[in-house]
């Protein structure tokens, strides 16, 4: 997958993960997480910062604590867009 793509594909997971669903309904936030998680693998930094807050936002500890970790998952995703399209 060349950068476009990459970028592509990432901008159309940005939009998946803006949905309130996502924090409500743990099915939607999983299948978030296997969309995006491949697509991070080349930058270490964005791969651990996402899994890390996707492993606490599914273990829904409590209300806060997941839409504090899905807020840090979609921050991550920002900036990996913005990262590739400062690179593009």
């Amino acid at each position: 997958m060349d950068n476009k793509e990459l970028l592509d594909a990432l901008k159309k997971a940005q939009l998946v993960g803006s949905k309130d669903e996502i924090s409500k309904e743990h099915d939607q936030l999983a299948h978030w997480v296997s969309q995006v998680a491949p697509l991070l693998l080349d930058s270490d930094e964005h791969y651990t910062t996402f899994m890390n807050a996707a492993g606490k936002a599914m273990a829904r500890t409590s209300t806060d604590a997941t839409i504090e970790n899905i807020n840090i998952m979609r921050s991550t995703v920002e900036s990996a867009i913005v990262q590739l399209e400062s690179d593009g």
